[in-house]
């Protein structure tokens, strides 16, 4: 029987390129996106890549319980026809979980709505908890692998993108936790702790801050910070580690007996890290402000 996966997030960035590379490795991938069209894209590319029966589509917004429901019954109920062909009537199992899909809100915390609050901690932090309880059963029976991707801002917090790091935040304490609890059950938690990639995330965020924050983001106290960061920021995404290079963190852990705990892409997003966890707070924000001329 084919290994599986489950993928959130599939329409564009980390998830689909993650996607398209286990189904080529011939893994069985259900692969979630929002929309009809994004799921016609995703196959076909497969067919491009010759990958085409390996993947499921199915349209789920993973922050609607209902909708998540449906999605792990589907799964379910394709991994168990695949059993039944093997003459098996056991429970199927799943061989990894990888909560890809996200958001990100960006803006002065001042000025952020609570409304953009609590849809960030919706989709980033609620949508991954109620997706990894639906397919936990699942993943107990084939002592199987989540992988939560979190981002070098679970680590490291600054200016306008403060709302966005207290969700992977967030995430980074649920999958420590998660860790320990399932370990004797067989069930591994890994996190991917990415630095900007261009998977287009942060163009989409900036673009819907501005909206949201109106004149305040040109004129108001913070408008200088805000189009710094932004200016940073777009910079940041051209300028970032390939894609590949995340999905191949994603390889070795789906296809690892004892993958590691956490995973930073690249590796100088994990030096960034130490350094941070180590420098005095002072000087820290002394350096920021400096850098961020602020």
């Amino acid at each position: 029987m084919r290994k599986s996966i489950v993928i959130t997030g599939c329409s564009s960035g980390f998830g689909r390129a993650s996607a398209l590379e286990m189904a080529t490795r011939g893994w069985h991938v259900f692969a979630t996106v929002r929309k009809e069209i994004d799921s016609e894209s995703l196959l076909n590319e497969a067919e491009l890549h010759q990958c085409r029966n390996n993947i499921t589509t199915l349209i789920c917004d993973i922050t609607k319980s209902e909708q998540v429901e449906r999605l792990y019954q589907e799964v379910k109920d394709l991994l168990s026809a695949e059993l039944h062909e093997e003459q098996s009537h056991r429970m199927p199992g799943l061989d990894v979980l990888l909560n890809n899909g996200g958001t990100a809100y960006a803006g002065p915390l001042e000025l952020v709505s609570l409304d953009d609050m609590r849809a960030q901690f919706e989709i980033n932090v609620f949508a991954h908890v109620a997706v990894t309880q639906a397919f936990l059963p699942l993943l107990k029976v084939a002592k199987g692998t989540i992988i939560n991707v979190s981002s070098i801002s679970g680590k490291i917090s600054v200016p306008i993108t403060g709302l966005y790091s207290a969700s992977k935040y967030a995430l980074e304490g649920l999958s420590d936790a998660w860790r320990l609890e399932l370990a004797p059950f067989g069930v591994h938690v890994s996190i991917i702790e990415p630095a900007s990639s261009p998977t287009g995330i942060w163009k989409t965020s900036l673009e819907r801050s501005i909206e949201h924050l109106g004149t305040e983001a040109s004129s108001g106290d913070y408008a200088r910070l805000i189009k710094y960061t932004e200016k940073m920021g777009l910079e940041s995404s051209r300028k970032g580690f390939p894609i590949q290079k995340f999905v191949d963190v994603v390889v070795r852990i789906a296809t690892s007996k004892r993958p590691h705990a956490r995973y930073g892409v690249p590796a100088s997003a994990t030096f960034l890290m130490q350094v941070r966890r180590f420098m005095p707070d002072a000087l820290w924000d002394s350096i920021l402000r400096l850098l961020l001329r602020w």
